[in-house]
């Protein structure tokens, strides 16, 4: 038999194609490096404090100064016009829903009926959330999807989660909706919208004594936190931090605030196990970062904090809290405002990887691409590794539309991830050419 010249081309295409589909589920970055954090560390300082004695009481101050901001503001933050504007960004795309039909303009004008922000601020006073929670962008649980697809407009991309609130959050509430259900607050890393079931007012003697307390941090996800006749209270995750009353052999006893029948905020005395939190501040050293890092490995993946997941900028906020170290919860502003900036906008990529191994600080150091944040935790064998969250790699057809390879949950990586792929990448497409700076949490130590 003959082979045509048009069918060799077709056998070709197919060939290529199905290439373009045979990538393994686990990209090579993740399958041949340790995905263990302490291997990374350099033994010679594994336990050097990274800040000196006078340093990190000065960090924990500044941490503490952001955690109380909402209770010590004199009005919102949030203007109505950018709230208003809020609402129509939606209408000029009113998205799909969670069973995958498109959204109505009617659905969009009726939770604005309900915000009711013509009557903004309606509300102005102190609070804090007695449960996990969602600051959302409208007044709703339900999502807003860009699109159907899966490259990063679909699920779980919902528009309108913009971050968890852990339980006992300081917040200040600035408006409430017509029906009472939800409230729209501000916290000390961001704002939305809140369900109401959710939060409880604040008063002067209660903020007085959660501002004068020394504090307890939680160091592993999924403590349960008890009462004292043992009844279950809530979940609390790495990164949250509460007021510590005493300490036993294998307990903390913790303040936690409840609601009452006035929605008013309560002290109750709770118990969480001594092994899954520390007093706060833990001391700086990438011996424990990297323990706290190794909690954080492999968890999943959530957009804005969505089902109680961490995004990348998420992640590295929740990480260092409980040493004291404040970072702002999106990841531009925590490279921008998180330390001293280092702009690698303008380097070839080789360049920009000398100088990440040459002035990067092992688990100090942030690196930034636009919409991306990654802890730099050293080097193997010439090359930069990072620890990050990410949803997933790039890619491209033979035609040039994008898509992604899932990764889909916290992992260590070169900066090339996904580079053995089938699927045709543009060289602008890798991680290390869209690296825009590092930033630097510590001071270099020359």
């Amino acid at each position: 038999m003959k082979w045509r010249f048009d069918q060799i081309l077709l056998l070709l295409i197919i060939v290529l194609l199905s290439g373009c589909h045979s990538s393994p589920e686990v990209i090579q970055d993740i399958r041949t490096l340790p995905q263990d954090n302490s291997f990374y560390l350099n033994r010679s300082a594994t336990n050097h404090e990274t800040v000196t004695p006078e340093e990190q009481p000065r960090m924990v101050a500044n941490f503490m100064h952001h955690f109380f901001l909402p209770w010590n503001q004199a009005g919102p933050a949030n203007t109505r016009d950018e709230l208003l504007r809020e609402f129509a960004k939606y209408r000029s795309n009113p998205g799909h829903g969670e069973n995958g039909r498109k959204r109505t303009g009617e659905w969009l004008e009726e939770l604005a009926r309900n915000a009711d922000l013509e009557t903004y601020p309606n509300a102005r006073f102190t609070a804090i959330t007695i449960d996990h929670s969602d600051f959302r962008m409208l007044p709703t649980l339900r999502p807003h999807f860009s699109s159907l697809r899966a490259d990063g407009t679909g699920y779980p991309f919902d528009n309108l989660q913009n971050s968890a609130v852990p339980a006992n959050t300081p917040i200040y509430v600035a408006h409430v909706s017509k029906d009472k259900s939800w409230v729209l607050a501000e916290s000390h890393y961001g704002s939305g919208w809140l369900p109401a079931r959710d939060v409880a007012a604040v008063d002067p003697k209660l903020i007085a004594l959660w501002e004068r307390s020394d504090y307890v941090a939680i160091t592993r996800d999924g403590i349960s936190v008890y009462d004292e006749e043992g009844m279950f209270l809530f979940k609390t995750d790495l990164g949250a931090q509460f007021p510590k009353m005493d300490e036993g052999e294998e307990n903390y006893g913790i303040m936690v605030a409840r609601a009452d029948e006035h929605r008013a905020a309560q002290i109750t005395r709770a118990i969480i196990p001594r092994n899954g939190a520390v007093l706060q501040p833990l001391n700086l050293t990438s011996a424990n970062i990297a323990a706290m890092a190794n909690e954080l490995i492999n968890k999943p993946y959530g957009w804005g904090g969505l089902y109680r997941n961490r995004d990348c900028s998420a992640m590295l906020k929740d990480l260092f809290a409980p040493f004291g170290l404040w970072l702002p919860r999106h990841s531009s502003n925590q490279a921008l405002e998180g330390g001293a900036f280092i702009d690698l906008s303008s380097l070839a990529s080789e360049d920009k990887e000398r100088m990440i191994l040459e002035r990067g600080i092992p688990f100090l150091t942030l690196i930034w691409v636009k919409g991306h944040v990654m802890l730099y935790i050293g080097n193997q064998r010439g090359r930069a590794i990072v620890f990050h969250n990410l949803w997933g790699i790039k890619t491209r057809d033979l035609w040039g539309r994008e898509g992604r390879q899932v990764v889909g949950h916290a992992a260590i990586t070169t900066l090339h991830p996904g580079a053995e792929l089938n699927n045709i990448q543009l060289p602008s497409d890798d991680l290390l050419n869209r690296v825009e700076g590092m930033t630097l949490l510590v001071r270099e130590r020359r």
